[in-house]
């Protein structure tokens, strides 16, 4: 159930971001935005908060999270016809998404989700 929760505190932040940003930067249809924000969310969570921030800690995760959305919105640009986005705002979502992840793995950290293994820090 805990990540439950998470997965959709994760969605409705990425949602949020990209309904805002692509607008701006590009041009997409509500439907790309919502696949893009579910395929970003699964991906983030898996490879972000449940692998790089159990095992490395938030700086590590963090720059994980930067790279994950920035590759993962190009490649949904490049799959999706209609849905264009600048180079700069690939960028700038990628950025904006890294600070709300940031929120979110302090969330994440204080509720013991990921269950952090043990190292020296």
């Amino acid at each position: 159930m805990k990540h439950l929760v998470n997965l959709i505190i994760k969605m409705a932040l990425i949602t949020v971001v990209l309904a805002i940003l692509i607008p701006v930067y590009g041009r997409s249809t509500w439907t790309q935005t919502i696949v893009t924000a579910l395929v970003l969310t699964l991906i983030s969570y898996v490879a972000g908060d449940l692998w790089l921030l159990a095992k490395y800690g938030n700086g590590v995760a963090l720059v994980g999270d930067f790279l994950i959305s920035a590759v993962v919105v190009w490649a949904m640009e490049q799959a999706m016809p209609i849905f264009t986005l600048s180079g700069i705002g690939i960028f700038i979502i990628a950025a904006a998404l890294t600070l709300g992840e940031w929120l979110l793995h302090l969330y994440l950290i204080a509720t013991k989700t990921p269950e952090r293994e043990a190292k020296a820090e």
